[in-house]
């Protein structure tokens, strides 16, 4: 037994979902799996039909102490292995949603967490800038003061994550393959399962030991097991806020930087550039435009995922009371009136962290839209010039068209001339005596008319080239400069 701290606990809470699917397969857990039972010092439960949570109290020593904290790495790895073991060989990494560390003890002040990271170390413990009425997510209180020992009631709070050296991440997912976990940053995209981390402290407050015992098993290990239905959908609350806001936040970013670099073009560049360059770049804007939607789409159905693990958080906590007295089991001569206080007159701290990342999610939502109708601005604008081009090009292959239309024509007459001289010189009386002399015309003028056409449609195309030449180079004279 640890005599500084004689009551710490601690256990670990893993939630994994029953059924996933992708693009390429469909995948369920084992069908021996029951809603609940037991394996050693694992316990499972089903939690909304959806989602199973294990979970793992460290066993204590041969000598009855319980495991010391520090030894928290290695009871993880072993849950772990334990875990995967329940699952045999249809085990899916793909479904394992995240992990959280439960610390149980008269305070947890003075308790903290450090884990391994690709960047340096991160390490959890209490917030220390809210105050309590912010930081503490619920409260446990002994009703009728029967139990004189609680002088303080049972509190819960979130500890918080600091990195060491300091770091922009605030996004991890928890690896748990190799021999020590570690956390490494989240991955965008839906098709990467994210597993997050979190760890939360339990303060009873001063207990004699049995009656710590015994408050810990009616939260944790009892049939009431309250932090078993608490801490899974606050689980299911980061998992899902956190994959969506770092995917969102990319997603800002790279917008925000194609943008910029847009609103830097002027249109004298790009009136040089050439049509393969603003092809490139419609299809460019068009692609991100796809890409953004497909974003916020996921957005807005996680903003209601997060609606509703809310509503059944609020139901189950405003229906606690009447489920603890159909639950607990505890004899009636050491049965206490437990009352649980989640909400005062201006907060609901464990309900306020849904409201906050819903808000969250809306503001990205908010600001992508706008930054996609700037970028549709830019893309008009590259379609104008394009389109102007594309103009120009047509009338100029209208008249095309119709100096070979002409051409045709002319010849045509020509070649009438030219084969019946007698006919035509029926119609023309003054050179009736000379039809060989109405061909040599017709031939002069054949020559003369084409060779008059094709030196104006040569002149036409090589001043539009020109032109065109012109436009690139000064616009290449205007960059250097």
């Amino acid at each position: 037994m640890n005599p500084q701290h004689p009551n710490l606990n601690y256990e670990f809470y893993f939630l994994f979902q029953v059924k996933y699917h992708d693009a390429n397969k469909s995948w369920r857990e084992p069908l021996s799996f029951s809603n609940q039972f037991f394996q050693d010092d694992l316990h499972s439960i089903r939690i909304d039909k959806d989602k199973r949570l294990f979970r793992y109290a460290p066993p204590p020593a041969k000598t009855g102490n319980l495991p010391p904290l520090n030894k928290w790495e290695q009871h993880l790895q072993q849950s772990w292995t334990q875990i995967r073991a329940c699952y045999q060989d249809v085990f899916n990494p793909q479904a394992f949603m995240g992990v959280a560390l439960l610390i149980l003890d008269e305070s947890v002040a003075a308790h903290q967490i450090q884990c391994n990271t690709t960047a340096g170390t991160v390490t959890f413990k209490p917030v220390t800038e809210k105050t309590p009425s912010e930081k503490i997510l619920l409260k446990v209180k002994e009703g009728f003061g029967e139990l004189i020992s609680l002088k303080t009631p049972v509190t819960l709070e979130e500890f918080e994550a600091e990195y060491h050296p300091a770091t922009d991440w605030n996004s991890w997912q928890i690896q748990l393959s190799a021999s020590q976990p570690s956390l490494a940053p989240m991955q965008v995209g839906e098709n990467y399962p994210n597993p997050i981390f979190a760890v939360y402290g339990l303060a009873h407050g001063s207990l004699p030991t049995e009656a710590a015992e015994q408050l810990q098993t009616f939260l944790c290990s009892g049939k009431v097991a309250l932090m078993a239905r608490v801490l899974p959908r606050l689980l299911m609350q980061k998992w899902q806020f956190k994959r969506l806001d770092i995917a969102a936040a990319q997603l800002r970013q790279r917008l925000d930087s194609k943008n910029r670099g847009y609103q830097q073009i002027p249109d004298s560049r790009l009136e040089c550039a050439g049509n393969k360059k603003l092809e490139w770049d419609l299809r460019d804007m068009t692609q991100m435009d796809a890409e953004a939607k497909q974003v916020l789409a996921r957005v807005d159905a996680g903003g209601k995922t997060l609606e509703i693990n809310r509503y059944n958080l609020e139901r189950h906590l405003q229906r606690s009371g009447q489920v603890w007295q159909y639950l607990d089991d505890t004899p009636e001569e050491k049965k206490h009136d437990w009352t649980l206080e989640w909400q005062n007159d201006r907060e609901t701290p464990l309900l306020d962290g849904f409201d906050l990342n819903i808000r969250n999610l809306q503001n990205h939502t908010t600001y992508i839209q706008d930054a996609l109708a700037y970028l549709d601005g830019f893309r008009t604008r590259w379609q104008l010039h394009l389109d102007g081009r594309r103009l120009q090009y047509e009338f100029n292959i209208q008249i095309m068209v119709l100096v070979l239309t002409f051409i045709a024509s002319f010849a045509g007459v020509v070649a009438l001339i030219i084969q019946y001289p007698e006919d035509v010189a029926l119609l023309l009386q003054i050179f009736s005596d000379n039809p060989e002399r109405i061909a040599q015309i017709g031939r002069i003028l054949l020559i003369g008319t084409s060779f008059l056409i094709l030196i104006i449609f040569v002149l036409q195309f090589f001043y539009s080239y020109l032109r065109a030449w012109w436009k690139k180079f000064s616009g290449w004279l205007r960059q250097l400069l």
